[in-house]
Protein backbone atom coordinates (compact mmCIF):
# COMPACT_ATOMS: atom_id res chain seq x y z
CA UNK A 1 0.00 0.00 0.00
CA UNK A 2 2.97 2.62 1.02
CA UNK A 3 4.53 1.63 -2.34
CA UNK A 4 1.30 2.57 -4.23
CA UNK A 5 1.01 5.71 -3.28
CA UNK A 6 5.17 6.63 -3.24
CA UNK A 7 3.88 5.90 -7.53
CA UNK A 8 1.19 8.09 -7.59
CA UNK A 9 3.04 10.78 -5.72
CA UNK A 10 6.09 10.80 -8.14
CA UNK A 11 3.64 10.68 -11.41
CA UNK A 12 1.28 13.30 -10.06
CA UNK A 13 3.18 16.43 -11.61
CA UNK A 14 3.28 14.81 -15.22
CA UNK A 15 0.00 14.62 -15.61
CA UNK A 16 -0.15 18.68 -15.58
CA UNK A 17 2.53 18.66 -18.80
CA UNK A 18 2.38 18.35 -22.80
CA UNK A 19 2.65 15.04 -24.08
CA UNK A 20 3.36 14.21 -27.43
CA UNK A 21 1.11 15.53 -30.34
CA UNK A 22 -1.06 17.27 -28.05
CA UNK A 23 0.48 21.14 -27.09
CA UNK A 24 -2.20 23.14 -24.73
CA UNK A 25 -2.45 26.50 -26.02
CA UNK A 26 -1.68 29.43 -23.91
CA UNK A 27 -4.63 31.69 -23.49
CA UNK A 28 -4.62 35.27 -25.46
CA UNK A 29 -5.69 38.33 -24.02
CA UNK A 30 -8.78 39.48 -25.58
CA UNK A 31 -7.90 42.32 -28.68
CA UNK A 32 -8.41 45.81 -27.27
CA UNK A 33 -7.41 49.07 -28.29
CA UNK A 34 -4.13 50.84 -26.86
CA UNK A 35 -5.29 52.62 -23.80
CA UNK A 36 -2.98 56.08 -25.42
CA UNK A 37 -5.11 56.10 -28.56
CA UNK A 38 -7.36 59.45 -28.60
CA UNK A 39 -10.35 58.79 -28.76
CA UNK A 40 -13.50 60.93 -28.78
CA UNK A 41 -16.01 60.75 -25.82
CA UNK A 42 -19.68 60.42 -25.81
CA UNK A 43 -20.32 64.34 -24.50
CA UNK A 44 -18.05 65.42 -28.31
CA UNK A 45 -14.59 65.40 -26.33
CA UNK A 46 -11.38 64.67 -26.70
CA UNK A 47 -9.22 62.39 -24.95
CA UNK A 48 -5.59 62.55 -25.72
CA UNK A 49 -3.10 61.20 -23.43
CA UNK A 50 0.11 63.38 -22.70
CA UNK A 51 2.49 61.12 -25.19
CA UNK A 52 0.03 61.93 -28.45
CA UNK A 53 0.08 65.73 -27.47
CA UNK A 54 3.96 65.26 -27.41
CA UNK A 55 3.68 63.73 -30.84
CA UNK A 56 1.23 66.05 -32.62
CA UNK A 57 3.29 68.98 -31.55
CA UNK A 58 0.31 70.24 -29.65
CA UNK A 59 0.83 73.87 -28.83
CA UNK A 60 -1.80 75.79 -26.09
CA UNK A 61 -1.94 79.37 -25.35
CA UNK A 62 -3.90 81.52 -22.47
CA UNK A 63 -6.29 83.69 -24.13
CA UNK A 64 -5.89 87.31 -22.40
CA UNK A 65 -7.31 90.19 -22.87
CA UNK A 66 -4.96 93.09 -25.32
CA UNK A 67 -5.18 96.62 -25.96
CA UNK A 68 -6.76 96.56 -29.84
CA UNK A 69 -8.13 99.47 -32.25
CA UNK A 70 -10.83 98.96 -34.34
CA UNK A 71 -9.77 97.05 -37.92
CA UNK A 72 -11.33 96.03 -40.76
CA UNK A 73 -10.94 93.27 -43.46
CA UNK A 74 -11.68 94.41 -47.49
CA UNK A 75 -10.71 92.46 -50.22
CA UNK A 76 -8.33 93.88 -52.74
CA UNK A 77 -6.28 93.44 -55.91
CA UNK A 78 -2.46 94.53 -56.91
CA UNK A 79 -2.95 97.28 -59.53
CA UNK A 80 0.00 99.54 -61.38
CA UNK A 81 1.06 102.57 -60.23
CA UNK A 82 -0.64 105.15 -62.56
CA UNK A 83 2.30 107.52 -62.17
CA UNK A 84 4.75 104.98 -62.80
CA UNK A 85 3.08 102.75 -65.68
CA UNK A 86 1.38 103.22 -68.89
CA UNK A 87 -0.34 101.68 -71.45
CA UNK A 88 0.79 101.74 -75.25
CA UNK A 89 -2.66 102.33 -77.59
CA UNK A 90 -3.23 102.38 -81.44
CA UNK A 91 -3.73 106.35 -82.61
CA UNK A 92 -5.73 104.91 -85.60
CA UNK A 93 -6.55 102.10 -87.59
CA UNK A 94 -3.66 100.20 -88.43
CA UNK A 95 -1.26 97.41 -89.25
CA UNK A 96 1.35 96.58 -86.47
CA UNK A 97 4.64 96.19 -87.52
CA UNK A 98 8.13 95.25 -86.21
CA UNK A 99 11.14 96.90 -85.09
CA UNK A 100 14.17 95.95 -86.63
CA UNK A 101 15.05 94.30 -82.62
CA UNK A 102 11.24 92.63 -82.99
CA UNK A 103 8.26 93.40 -80.81
CA UNK A 104 9.05 93.01 -77.14
CA UNK A 105 7.97 90.08 -74.98
CA UNK A 106 6.30 90.12 -71.27
CA UNK A 107 9.06 91.10 -68.34
CA UNK A 108 11.46 92.79 -70.91
CA UNK A 109 13.47 95.76 -69.54
CA UNK A 110 12.92 98.88 -71.57
CA UNK A 111 13.33 102.86 -71.21
CA UNK A 112 11.09 105.64 -71.35
CA UNK A 113 10.32 106.30 -75.22
CA UNK A 114 11.77 103.40 -76.50
CA UNK A 115 9.92 102.08 -79.97
CA UNK A 116 8.35 99.30 -79.20
CA UNK A 117 6.87 98.73 -82.60
CA UNK A 118 5.47 100.68 -85.48
CA UNK A 119 1.91 101.25 -86.59
CA UNK A 120 1.31 101.65 -90.42
CA UNK A 121 -2.11 103.34 -91.39
CA UNK A 122 -4.91 100.74 -93.13
CA UNK A 123 -7.28 102.54 -94.90
CA UNK A 124 -10.01 101.08 -96.50
CA UNK A 125 -10.26 101.03 -100.56
CA UNK A 126 -12.78 104.10 -100.92
CA UNK A 127 -10.58 106.34 -98.53
CA UNK A 128 -7.64 105.89 -99.52
CA UNK A 129 -9.12 106.84 -102.83
CA UNK A 130 -9.86 110.08 -101.47
CA UNK A 131 -6.70 110.61 -100.29
CA UNK A 132 -4.96 109.84 -103.06
CA UNK A 133 -6.71 112.72 -104.95
CA UNK A 134 -6.49 114.82 -102.37
CA UNK A 135 -3.10 114.82 -102.42
CA UNK A 136 -3.11 114.72 -106.24
CA UNK A 137 -5.21 117.74 -106.04
CA UNK A 138 -2.46 119.75 -103.19
CA UNK A 139 0.63 118.75 -105.17
CA UNK A 140 -1.17 120.52 -108.52
CA UNK A 141 -1.72 123.50 -106.44
CA UNK A 142 1.32 123.15 -104.82
CA UNK A 143 3.54 123.76 -108.47
CA UNK A 144 1.59 126.44 -109.44
CA UNK A 145 2.06 128.16 -105.72
CA UNK A 146 5.77 127.96 -106.49
CA UNK A 147 5.73 129.04 -109.69
CA UNK A 148 4.11 132.12 -108.57
CA UNK A 149 6.41 132.64 -105.33
CA UNK A 150 9.43 132.24 -107.85
CA UNK A 151 7.96 134.91 -110.61
CA UNK A 152 7.20 137.61 -107.85
CA UNK A 153 10.19 137.23 -106.09
CA UNK A 154 12.11 137.90 -109.54
CA UNK A 155 10.15 141.04 -110.04
CA UNK A 156 11.47 142.26 -106.65
CA UNK A 157 11.71 146.05 -106.55
CA UNK A 158 8.91 146.31 -109.01
CA UNK A 159 6.45 144.32 -106.85
CA UNK A 160 5.80 144.93 -103.24
CA UNK A 161 7.11 142.88 -100.71
CA UNK A 162 4.24 141.40 -98.72
CA UNK A 163 3.03 139.66 -102.28
CA UNK A 164 6.06 138.09 -102.44
CA UNK A 165 5.98 137.03 -98.89
CA UNK A 166 2.26 135.62 -99.32
CA UNK A 167 3.22 133.57 -102.11
CA UNK A 168 5.95 132.27 -100.79
CA UNK A 169 3.74 131.80 -97.40
CA UNK A 170 1.01 130.20 -99.65
CA UNK A 171 3.36 127.53 -101.05
CA UNK A 172 5.08 126.88 -97.47
CA UNK A 173 1.75 125.61 -95.99
CA UNK A 174 0.32 123.77 -99.78
CA UNK A 175 4.17 121.52 -99.07
CA UNK A 176 3.42 120.90 -95.55
CA UNK A 177 0.04 119.96 -96.92
CA UNK A 178 1.05 117.43 -99.06
CA UNK A 179 3.73 115.87 -96.94
CA UNK A 180 0.69 115.17 -94.01
CA UNK A 181 -1.44 113.83 -96.84
CA UNK A 182 2.01 111.25 -98.32
CA UNK A 183 2.29 110.95 -94.51
CA UNK A 184 -1.04 109.56 -93.74
CA UNK A 185 -1.18 107.25 -96.64
CA UNK A 186 2.64 105.70 -96.38
CA UNK A 187 4.29 106.67 -93.37
CA UNK A 188 4.18 104.80 -90.01
CA UNK A 189 3.99 105.83 -86.21
CA UNK A 190 6.38 104.97 -83.77
CA UNK A 191 4.33 103.46 -80.82
CA UNK A 192 6.88 104.03 -77.95
CA UNK A 193 7.25 103.38 -73.84
CA UNK A 194 5.48 105.84 -71.59
CA UNK A 195 7.99 105.27 -69.14
CA UNK A 196 10.93 103.79 -68.07
CA UNK A 197 9.92 99.93 -66.11
CA UNK A 198 9.28 96.39 -67.96
CA UNK A 199 6.78 95.10 -70.35
CA UNK A 200 3.69 93.27 -68.75
CA UNK A 201 1.40 93.16 -71.10
CA UNK A 202 2.22 92.51 -74.99
CA UNK A 203 -0.85 91.88 -77.41
CA UNK A 204 0.68 92.65 -80.53
CA UNK A 205 2.33 90.49 -83.49
CA UNK A 206 3.31 91.48 -86.75
CA UNK A 207 0.65 92.02 -89.57
CA UNK A 208 -2.18 92.08 -87.09
CA UNK A 209 -4.65 95.05 -87.60
CA UNK A 210 -5.97 96.96 -84.70
CA UNK A 211 -8.08 99.24 -84.57
CA UNK A 212 -7.75 102.88 -83.11
CA UNK A 213 -7.65 102.86 -79.26
CA UNK A 214 -6.24 99.16 -79.10
CA UNK A 215 -4.13 98.22 -75.94
CA UNK A 216 -1.47 96.77 -77.02
CA UNK A 217 1.31 97.36 -74.71
CA UNK A 218 1.29 97.96 -70.71
CA UNK A 219 4.57 99.24 -69.26
CA UNK A 220 5.15 99.58 -65.65
CA UNK A 221 7.60 99.54 -62.59
CA UNK A 222 7.33 96.55 -60.58
CA UNK A 223 8.58 98.49 -57.32
CA UNK A 224 6.24 101.16 -58.06
CA UNK A 225 2.84 98.59 -57.05
CA UNK A 226 -0.10 99.67 -55.28
CA UNK A 227 -3.18 97.79 -53.89
CA UNK A 228 -7.14 98.55 -54.52
CA UNK A 229 -9.42 97.88 -51.94
CA UNK A 230 -13.09 97.95 -52.23
CA UNK A 231 -14.74 99.36 -48.71
CA UNK A 232 -18.50 99.88 -48.57
CA UNK A 233 -18.58 102.30 -45.95
CA UNK A 234 -17.66 106.30 -46.96
CA UNK A 235 -16.33 106.78 -43.34
CA UNK A 236 -13.06 104.20 -44.35
CA UNK A 237 -12.10 106.72 -46.41
CA UNK A 238 -11.05 108.87 -43.60
CA UNK A 239 -10.89 106.24 -41.02
CA UNK A 240 -7.71 104.35 -42.13
CA UNK A 241 -4.71 104.79 -39.85
CA UNK A 242 -2.87 101.99 -41.15
CA UNK A 243 -2.58 98.58 -43.15
CA UNK A 244 -0.96 95.29 -43.79
CA UNK A 245 -1.65 93.14 -46.23
CA UNK A 246 -1.82 89.31 -47.22
CA UNK A 247 -1.19 88.24 -50.68
CA UNK A 248 -0.40 84.16 -51.83
CA UNK A 249 0.93 83.79 -47.77
CA UNK A 250 3.54 86.63 -48.14
CA UNK A 251 2.38 89.35 -45.86
CA UNK A 252 2.79 93.10 -47.16
CA UNK A 253 3.59 96.51 -45.53
CA UNK A 254 0.95 98.80 -46.66
CA UNK A 255 0.47 102.50 -46.79
CA UNK A 256 -2.53 104.43 -46.61
CA UNK A 257 -2.82 106.97 -50.31
CA UNK A 258 -6.14 108.06 -50.45
CA UNK A 259 -9.69 106.98 -51.52
CA UNK A 260 -12.43 107.69 -54.39
CA UNK A 261 -15.51 109.25 -53.32
CA UNK A 262 -17.54 108.31 -56.33
CA UNK A 263 -19.38 104.76 -55.66
CA UNK A 264 -18.30 102.66 -58.63
CA UNK A 265 -20.57 99.41 -58.35
CA UNK A 266 -21.86 100.17 -54.86
CA UNK A 267 -18.07 100.60 -53.43
CA UNK A 268 -15.52 103.02 -53.09
CA UNK A 269 -12.07 102.04 -53.98
CA UNK A 270 -9.18 102.69 -51.73
CA UNK A 271 -5.52 102.93 -52.54
CA UNK A 272 -2.40 101.82 -50.51
CA UNK A 273 1.08 101.81 -51.74
CA UNK A 274 3.04 98.29 -50.99
CA UNK A 275 6.33 99.28 -49.74
CA UNK A 276 9.41 96.96 -49.72
CA UNK A 277 8.69 95.80 -53.57
CA UNK A 278 7.91 92.02 -52.99
CA UNK A 279 7.21 89.87 -56.04
CA UNK A 280 3.81 90.46 -56.79
CA UNK A 281 1.77 90.41 -60.50
CA UNK A 282 -1.10 93.29 -61.23
CA UNK A 283 -4.38 91.36 -60.57
CA UNK A 284 -3.45 89.31 -57.92
CA UNK A 285 -5.73 89.06 -55.41
CA UNK A 286 -5.08 90.61 -51.63
CA UNK A 287 -6.43 90.54 -48.21
CA UNK A 288 -6.23 93.72 -46.40
CA UNK A 289 -6.45 94.42 -42.94
CA UNK A 290 -6.99 98.23 -42.33
CA UNK A 291 -6.55 99.50 -39.04
CA UNK A 292 -9.29 102.03 -37.89
CA UNK A 293 -8.59 105.57 -36.11
CA UNK A 294 -9.80 105.56 -33.04
CA UNK A 295 -9.68 104.78 -29.43
CA UNK A 296 -8.36 101.63 -28.44
CA UNK A 297 -10.22 98.46 -26.57
CA UNK A 298 -9.99 95.62 -24.93
CA UNK A 299 -10.50 92.04 -26.50
CA UNK A 300 -9.34 88.12 -26.66
CA UNK A 301 -6.54 87.96 -29.55
CA UNK A 302 -5.79 84.75 -31.09
CA UNK A 303 -3.44 83.61 -34.22
CA UNK A 304 -5.43 82.39 -37.40
CA UNK A 305 -3.84 78.96 -36.72
CA UNK A 306 -5.90 78.52 -33.79
CA UNK A 307 -9.13 78.69 -35.81
CA UNK A 308 -11.54 75.71 -37.83
CA UNK A 309 -13.76 76.79 -40.18
CA UNK A 310 -14.47 79.89 -42.09
CA UNK A 311 -16.32 83.17 -41.95
CA UNK A 312 -17.47 84.59 -38.56
CA UNK A 313 -18.79 81.26 -37.09
CA UNK A 314 -15.26 79.43 -36.54
CA UNK A 315 -14.42 77.10 -33.82
CA UNK A 316 -11.45 76.63 -31.23
CA UNK A 317 -10.24 73.65 -29.43
CA UNK A 318 -10.18 74.53 -25.76
CA UNK A 319 -7.97 72.34 -23.62
CA UNK A 320 -10.00 72.01 -20.28
CA UNK A 321 -7.72 69.37 -18.67
CA UNK A 322 -4.30 67.74 -18.93
CA UNK A 323 -5.58 64.91 -21.34
CA UNK A 324 -9.31 66.34 -22.43
CA UNK A 325 -10.07 68.29 -25.22
CA UNK A 326 -13.31 70.45 -25.88
CA UNK A 327 -14.64 72.20 -29.24
CA UNK A 328 -15.83 75.79 -28.70
CA UNK A 329 -17.87 77.73 -31.11
CA UNK A 330 -16.56 81.43 -31.50
CA UNK A 331 -17.05 84.66 -33.49
CA UNK A 332 -14.36 86.33 -34.24
CA UNK A 333 -13.30 89.61 -36.34
CA UNK A 334 -10.30 90.06 -38.55
CA UNK A 335 -7.30 91.88 -36.92
CA UNK A 336 -4.62 91.49 -39.32
CA UNK A 337 -2.83 89.26 -41.44
CA UNK A 338 -1.77 86.63 -38.49
CA UNK A 339 -4.36 87.78 -35.51
CA UNK A 340 -7.90 88.06 -35.10
CA UNK A 341 -10.07 89.36 -32.23
CA UNK A 342 -12.82 87.14 -30.53
CA UNK A 343 -16.18 88.82 -30.12
CA UNK A 344 -17.99 86.07 -28.55
CA UNK A 345 -17.77 82.25 -27.35
CA UNK A 346 -14.30 82.34 -25.44
CA UNK A 347 -13.73 83.56 -21.44
CA UNK A 348 -10.49 85.30 -20.92
CA UNK A 349 -7.81 82.80 -18.81
CA UNK A 350 -9.11 79.37 -21.05
CA UNK A 351 -6.15 77.77 -22.88
CA UNK A 352 -6.60 77.22 -26.68
CA UNK A 353 -5.01 75.27 -28.91
CA UNK A 354 -2.82 77.66 -31.15
CA UNK A 355 -0.74 74.86 -33.13
CA UNK A 356 -1.83 71.39 -34.25
CA UNK A 357 -5.42 72.00 -33.85
CA UNK A 358 -6.56 70.34 -37.52
CA UNK A 359 -5.33 67.23 -36.66
CA UNK A 360 -7.76 67.31 -32.91
CA UNK A 361 -10.26 67.56 -35.35
CA UNK A 362 -9.77 64.34 -37.23
CA UNK A 363 -10.25 62.27 -34.39
CA UNK A 364 -13.37 60.45 -34.73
Amino acid sequence: MKRTVLILALLWPLTGLPHEGHQHAEAEPPATAPVDAPRRLADGRLQVAKASQRLWQLRTQVARESEVSASVELSGRVVADPSAGGRVQAPFDGIVEADPRGLPLPGQAVKAGEVLAWLRPSLPPLERSARLAARAEVEARLGIARQRATRLAQLEGSVAQKDIDAARTEADGLARQFAALGAALDGREALRAPVAGVVAVARASTGQRVEAGAELFEVLRPDRLMVEALAYDPALVAGVESARGEAGGTALTLSFAGGGRSLREGTLPLLFRVEAAPALAVGQPVKVFAKLKGPAGKALVLPREALGGSGEEVSVWVHEAPERFALRRVRVAPLDAGRVRVVSGLDAGERVVVQGAHLLGSVR
